[in-house]
């Protein structure tokens, strides 16, 4: 049974889909892992800092998960910072081998 179609139209069963799926995370650069990860670590700072907004909403409660929430987010900083700088040094040896591949 053929349930998914490729870019040129040709239909897929599930087992070749999985094979050129396999294939195609396969060649994933390690640019684009951190590309994606800082894209996703933007994300887990805004939701740390809504939680910390909420917190202090329902400080009676939740002081407890408002200590927790701020030790997250300083260590999300941290890291996203850690990732800011290996995306520029990957886009920067990106710029370089490019620039090589020219002299050969």
């Amino acid at each position: 049974m053929k349930i998914w179609t490729d870019k040129q139209g040709i239909k897929l069963t599930p087992t070749e889909f999985l094979k050129r799926w396999k294939k195609g995370l396969q060649g994933v650069t390690p640019l684009q892992q951190t590309q994606v990860q800082v894209k996703s670590t933007w994300i887990m700072i805004f939701g740390i800092m809504a939680g910390i907004v909420i917190c202090i909403i329902g400080m009676d409660n939740l002081w407890w998960l408002l200590i927790i929430l701020i030790g997250a987010l300083g260590n999300t900083f941290v890291q996203q910072l850690g990732l800011w700088q290996k995306k520029t040094l990957l886009e920067n040896i990106e710029k370089m081998k490019g620039g090589l591949n020219g002299f050969k």
